[in-house]
């Protein structure tokens, strides 16, 4: 294959071979892999900054101790539930929507802009999808994504010295995998996870193995406390590559079609400080995340052509599943002060989790844990007026939930920001979960090894608990998302009238384009979505080089 010449960093080229657009977790992953298997010139676009290399740990990226929502994000603000904007839209109205939900959209919804994206600012938990994520993924027609398919990727990206030579693990890739010790853990989370198995929960030294139910350390992508993020795993050793360009600070505002032949991508529509500029491509990977890509393709005119039509951009492919089913794990934190000397700023916040049964059935639908040592005044949303410096939070995250949201445009402006509706909470079964999983970690909060270090709890107690419609109206205002956007352009064949993308990420009806990020996710997986995000880029990657 020929390829166009290596670019400099002030030099131009005709046309890139491959232009990834974001360099998050996916884009970082995809443009290295690109790059280092000779597949051309790769253009990584970023809209956010790049990191310093070397990166100091002084660095706020570099600490894992805490999670990074301010300077390196998207600036979103997203509805918790839902309104009638959309249909206000389509039936030829200003997209005002419903305003009695208005209320819901003050939630900040900082997802990362940065190279390295939401893994540069997370809480760097490196935990796997279930077997019967994918599972479900493959009933929903996507046969090469079932676990015994996805387990060889997970493994090439690992270096989990935890578990070396494992069949299950893997020693050899460039991403950290690392778990406390059981006999370094704090002592909270010890007086945890000794709860955990005294109400019956197995011991589950590995919580990466593919087992559901059991309690134990979190692996980790840290390194002495660092966080080890994509651009840090992956593109740090990529940079020098000849065929690679990072290019920061440049937002993708469209894909641009061929006027000949409008279902073939020829390139990106790009914003620089108020400039709009042209990148020609072979082939355009979106991993611009589940609210940037389908963004990004509905202002290209590929998406619902009612919206289209009603925002005044001229349809290419009209595939209704854009931003149709956005998902995130909605969760409930219990606040409560420690006791003196119990905790210490900057020492590790998460170590154990457990997965378990909500109590609603037996399913294993929930994962609680503690946030631990956390200050107070790093927490989202969270009104210290009780003066609380160090907080711990018991948190129990729903692992499948059935609620959906959307995110969509109301508006053709190319720096318009997106409509973002969650939808937590809408179906009902979600909210009766949460509340059987808050009622069981009351439970444990209220045992001897955690309320003997715990002064006081913050908006709870034993009769809001113990009282169902109390209990249900406390979960249904206090839940929050786990900022795990996924699903909004999800994988499935062309017969399913609202896939976006066949199962190696390319768009249903266009030619030369991809996705390569989480909105691709058929079903969200149960856990946090980085690792499982790295995998499929991973997995990806390869099928694009073959």
């Amino acid at each position: 294959m020929t390829t166009t010449p290596a670019p400099t960093p002030d030099s131009t080229v005709a046309e890139w071979d491959h232009v990834v657009v974001g360099g998050g977790s996916a884009g970082a992953l995809v443009a290295a892999r690109l790059a280092a298997r000779d597949s051309g010139t790769v253009l990584l676009l970023e809209a956010g900054p790049d990191q310093p290399v070397p990166r100091d740990r002084a660095h706020p990226l570099a600490d894992a101790g805490r999670l990074v929502l301010a300077g390196f994000n998207w600036d979103y603000r997203a509805n918790l539930r839902s309104s009638g904007r959309l249909e206000d839209l389509l039936k030829g109205g200003d997209g005002t929507g419903n305003p009695a939900r208005a209320l819901w959209e003050r939630f900040p919804y900082q997802l990362g802009k940065v190279v390295g994206g939401g893994s540069a600012v997370n809480g760097a938990i490196a935990l796997r999808g279930l077997p019967r994520d994918f599972a479900a993924w493959a009933e929903q027609g996507n046969p090469d994504w079932s676990w015994d398919k996805v387990l060889p990727f997970y493994k090439a990206i690992e270096n989990d010295v935890d578990h070396p030579d494992h069949p299950r693990h893997g020693d050899g890739g460039p991403l950290p995998i690392r778990r406390t010790p059981r006999d370094r853990v704090h002592a909270l989370d010890a007086a945890f996870w000794g709860e955990c198995t005294r109400q019956g929960v197995t011991d589950l030294p590995d919580l990466n193995s593919g087992e559901e139910a059991g309690v134990g350390p979190i692996p980790g992508n840290t390194v002495e406390g660092e966080r080890i993020d994509a651009a840090t795993a992956f593109l740090s050793d990529a940079r020098d590559l000849p065929h690679l360009h990072v290019r920061p600070g440049v937002r993708v505002t469209r894909v641009l079609f061929d006027p000949k032949d409008r279902s073939r991508a020829v390139g990106v529509e790009t914003e620089r400080d108020g400039r709009l500029d042209t990148v020609r491509a072979r082939h355009v990977i979106l991993a611009a995340g589940a609210v940037g890509t389908p963004v990004v393709l509905q202002r290209s005119g590929v998406g619902d052509a009612a919206l289209l039509g009603a925002l005044g951009i001229d349809p290419v492919v009209d595939l209704p599943g854009v931003g149709r089913d956005l998902v995130d794990h909605p969760s409930v934190v219990i606040w409560s002060r420690p006791a003196d000397g119990v905790c210490t700023p900057g020492l590790p916040w998460r170590q154990v989790a457990a997965r378990m049964s909500s109590g609603f059935d037996d399913d294993v639908d929930v994962q609680m844990g503690l946030l631990n040592n956390v200050e107070s005044h790093t927490i989202p949303g969270f009104v210290d007026r009780l003066g609380w410096p160090l907080v711990v939070g018991m948190s129990v995250m729903l692992l499948r939930p059935r609620s959906r949201g959307r995110v969509f445009l109301d508006s053709a402006d190319p720096l318009a920001s997106p409509v973002i509706e969650l939808g937590l909470g809408t179906d009902p079964e979600d909210v009766e979960r949460l509340c059987h999983g808050v009622r069981r970690a009351w439970g444990f909060l209220r045992s001897p090894g955690l309320s003997a270090r715990l002064t006081r709890t913050q908006f709870w107690s034993d009769r809001m608990v113990a009282n169902d419609g109390v209990l249900r109206s406390g979960v249904r205002h206090i839940m929050n998302p786990g900022w795990h956007a996924a699903g909004s352009c999800r994988m499935g064949p062309d017969s399913d009238p609202y896939a976006v993308a066949d199962q190696e990420g390319r768009v249903h009806g266009t030619e030369n384009l991809r996705i390569a990020d989480a909105s691709l996710f058929p079903v969200i997986p149960s856990a946090p979505t980085n690792l499982t995000t790295l995998m499929l880029a991973e997995k990806l990657a390869r099928s694009m080089k073959e």
